[in-house]
């Protein structure tokens, strides 16, 4: 065996790695991802100084804040700002006009990002909203995540990397991003106005009662968290999601996720576009 090579697991420690998956996020991981996990722990178990994987489990047992680089580890942080278009611009063009119309009197609004990653989503839906309702609404969005790391970036509001904010509008990079040279690099950082419209917040959405009972929402973006996880988890969080939301709230899920047409409790008026249906 090579020097700093990692002895592949077998069968029985993928098992064990995909039952605490499986246990703790509600995912339905099996044999047949095992690729994905050797190839996405081998670099944590050097960096650990172990040699095989019996070694990590051990670890996982006696270190339980380990957990938390694992599932960020084995679960996907696919992200950019202003990912899916298609859903900002149904905020802008269908769901903010009628807000706005409604709710004449009560400017509030209260959002959601479900697995926000390191944040691109949680500032996307921050600056969307408050670009088109304007400073004189109360905007707060809260945003949640299983990965520490992750979410350490978001909360300090970056530092994001030019490829990452290529797509968001000059007019508006200048008015919610500060610019840093870092040696040849050029870094961008949320400035205090706009991270002070995001609350980010350590949590597994299996738990839901994690969260402050009084929190409702208007609206909900949990866009492809759902892709590999069990029937029963995505119930019992969708379940979470009805009772957080307001009565006229929308959730938004992956382009590639949909619920049944025929749903009990959703409404489908979009792509991947879900309103509340009231019982």
């Amino acid at each position: 065996m090579k020097e700093n090579s990692i002895h592949p697991p077998n069968n029985h420690e993928i098992n064990e790695l995909c039952q605490i998956i499986n246990t703790n996020l509600g995912f339905k991981y099996d044999q047949q991802k095992k690729y994905l996990i050797v190839s996405r722990l081998d670099k944590r178990l050097m960096q650990l100084g172990f040699s095989n994987y019996s070694q990590y489990l051990e670890y996982l047992q006696t270190e339980p804040q380990e957990h938390s680089n694992l599932f960020a580890l084995l679960t996907t942080n696919v992200t950019s700002f202003f990912r899916e278009a298609i859903h900002f611009r149904f905020i802008k063009e269908v769901l903010l006009p009628q807000y706005c119309e409604i709710n004449k009197t009560n400017r509030i609004i209260r959002a959601w990002s479900a697995g926000c990653s390191s944040g691109e989503e949680a500032y996307s839906l921050a600056i969307a909203l408050r670009e088109y309702l304007g400073a004189d609404w109360d905007i707060m969005v809260l945003a949640s995540d299983i990965s520490t790391n992750r979410l350490q970036i978001g909360s300090e509001g970056g530092p994001y990397t030019k490829e990452q904010v290529a797509i968001i509008p000059q007019h508006l990079l200048g008015k919610y991003f500060s610019i840093k040279k870092i040696g040849d690099r050029t870094v961008y950082h949320v400035k205090p106005h706009l991270r002070q419209m995001v609350a980010f917040r350590l949590m597994n959405l299996l738990d839901h009662d994690t969260l402050p009972g009084n929190i409702r929402l208007n609206i909900i973006f949990c866009r492809n968290v759902f892709i590999y996880m069990t029937s029963e988890a995505k119930s019992k969080i969708l379940s979470g999601f009805y009772t957080r939301l307001l009565s006229d709230g929308h959730l938004f899920l992956g382009l590639s996720e949909s619920l049944n047409s025929n749903h009990p409790y959703w409404n489908s008026i979009g792509k991947s576009i879900y309103q509340k249906k009231l019982r």
